[in-house]
């Protein structure tokens, strides 16, 4: 991609811990880098990892940016989870590579997630940032990488394929939000030539899983229950991949029109039953 990386100055929380461990496939401890920890999704997955005693390293915008910003407001543990406050945009390739030191993993789940922003921010955090992980991915020789992309990759295909929608029926957005999920699975694919990728088009996570109940509809439809955030990003971590995987990650919902194979197969996952 003809992105030149924009160097910037990480604050950095903690000091640096190194060393490599045996993967976490082997059924032991994995070092494992988390972009965007501080939101709803990554407070969810760190918590799930940490219980599993993995070694941890959170990066997110710093606490006043984040706040400002509306994202996870009401997440007092957040700031816990932040070793590396920075802006993964504005970071360098070799900012990024010293926090992934000794990761055999890392899950990207950093990004601009307004649909309906226009604006540069969209495309230097969405592509860039993503491109940068990647990069960084590569440098500091990590052996996996998970990168968070959405249902909003293949929006405007629903009414106009039969579901459930997979992801063979291609891909139609109507947000430069969807353009740029679109693009990281591209930068994705490309990087699996070096590293094993996973990309995941997400479902929706909301704080309280019983509003998917009680409003229905579309957020029914598309739920992603926080137990099933934590069986399937497990799974990431546990499982074995050849090279690339593009799947959908939802949860079981009587109305879901996404198809999540191949997912549930290669990943040996399956959702929670709907009650």
């Amino acid at each position: 991609m003809p992105f030149t990386p924009t160097v910037g100055v990480c604050q950095m929380n903690h000091a640096m811990r190194s060393g490599h461990e045996v993967p976490c496939h082997r059924g032991l401890m994995a070092r494992i880098a988390i972009t965007g920890v501080c939101g709803l999704i990554g407070g969810i997955v760190h918590a799930d990892l940490s219980a599993s005693n993995h070694s941890l390293v959170g990066i997110d915008r710093p606490t006043d940016e984040r706040l400002a910003r509306g994202r996870n407001v009401d997440d007092s543990n957040a700031p816990s989870r932040l070793d590396h406050a920075c802006d993964i945009s504005q970071s360098s390739i070799e900012d990024l590579v010293e926090m992934f030191d000794g990761c055999q993993y890392v899950i990207h789940l950093a990004a601009d997630a307004d649909p309906s922003n226009w604006q540069m921010s969209m495309l230097e955090v969405n592509i860039e940032g993503t491109w940068k992980v990647i990069e960084a991915a590569k440098k500091a020789s990590c052996k996996r990488i998970i990168i968070a992309s959405s249902g909003l990759a293949q929006v405007g295909l629903e009414g106009r394929v039969e579901p459930p929608i997979g992801v063979e029926h291609g891909v139609s957005i109507d947000s430069p939000y969807g353009m740029t999920k679109i693009i990281g699975e591209v930068l994705g694919r490309s990087a699996a030539k070096v590293l094993e990728v996973i990309c995941v088009r997400i479902g929706t996570v909301i704080p309280d899983d019983e509003e998917h109940k009680r409003r229905g509809g579309r957020l029914m439809a598309t739920a992603f229950l926080q137990e099933d955030v934590r069986r399937f990003f497990r799974a990431c971590i546990t499982s074995s991949i050849d090279g690339y995987l593009l799947t959908a990650a939802q949860s079981n919902s009587p109305t879901r029109f996404i198809d999540l194979e191949p997912g549930l197969s290669v990943l040996n996952w399956n959702p929670v039953e709907w009650d």
